[in-house]
């Protein structure tokens, strides 16, 4: 312990250090990650340091390092893999899940769980997911990124309807055809449209499945926004004789939902302007 406690003095000094010479965020975070050799620290010691560094960080600290996230990652990692595309004719889709969960955590101070795979999203028990509208066209031209929520216990889907924060990120292109990530906050307890229907899903679909003891999954699954458009709500349904009516679910302007975090890519570069 006595280590960590150096390493967040460390920390503190070198953010002051930088905020009063006017050093951008982004070469301060990197002298202090280059000094952090995380593979040498445990899953807990991961939370831990993470959760002191966004402490740290002022509003205007993350909005950066956000954007740098996004300029790296997501715009410049797009062109890298347009060029081996044209090579190779393989897909230049780049994987948004995890990129999303630090634009998350950069966004709420709420550090992750330092791991892949299975576990929570966010170390206070929130679920992140992403919806990847870029580059992915199937053969028809068509894109249907949706938000999935699978599970493969009775239990792990009803815990849906008590997680402190479902953050649903969407990847796309906006009414000018230019990169756009937009983050919604969802209390689910508190919006009673997306919780009715959940419950109403589960009737139908998920307890019927868990109790035939065939060892299935079953998977809620919501659609985003359509790409190239303003829409703020989700959708559920697709209004056939064997599924669920067609239901817009609002995002924003209601109970239990509010957008918390958009940006725009304005030649090359990114904008934030929701945070």
């Amino acid at each position: 312990m006595k280590h960590i406690e150096e390493l967040f003095s460390y920390i503190d000094t070198e953010h002051t250090n930088g905020h009063n010479s006017g050093e951008n965020i982004r070469t301060t975070m990197q002298k202090i990650t280059e000094h952090i050799h995380i593979r040498n620290f445990n899953i807990d010691e991961r939370v831990k340091i993470a959760s002191k560094i966004l402490d740290v960080l002022t509003i205007e600290e993350r909005k950066e390092l956000a954007t740098q996230l996004l300029e790296e990652q997501v715009v410049e990692q797009r062109e890298k893999l347009n060029h081996w595309s044209v090579i190779t004719a393989q897909s230049s889709q780049i994987d948004t899940g995890y990129i999303a969960q630090h634009l998350v955590s950069l966004q709420t101070q709420i550090a992750g769980q330092g791991m892949r795979g299975k576990g929570d999203d966010l170390c206070d028990g929130s679920e992140v997911k992403s919806a990847n509208f870029l580059d992915s066209l199937d053969k028809k031209g068509a894109t249907a990124p949706r938000w999935n929520f699978t599970a493969v216990t009775r239990q792990i889907m009803e815990r849906f309807l008590e997680y402190p924060a479902v953050y649903l990120l969407s990847m796309d292109l906006n009414t000018e055809g230019n990169f756009r990530t937009r983050i919604w906050k969802v209390d689910v307890t508190k919006h009673t449209i997306l919780r009715e229907r959940y419950i109403e899903w589960m009737k139908v679909l998920g307890y019927p499945k868990f109790a035939s003891e065939k060892e299935e999954s079953v998977n809620f699954q919501l659609f985003p926004p359509h790409i190239r458009t303003e829409e703020n709500f989700a959708r559920h349904g697709n209004g056939r004789k064997n599924g669920f009516t067609k239901l817009e679910i609002p995002l924003e302007n209601c109970e239990g939902s509010e957008l918390i975090f958009r940006a725009d890519e304005v030649n090359g570069k990114i904008i934030i302007s929701k945070f």
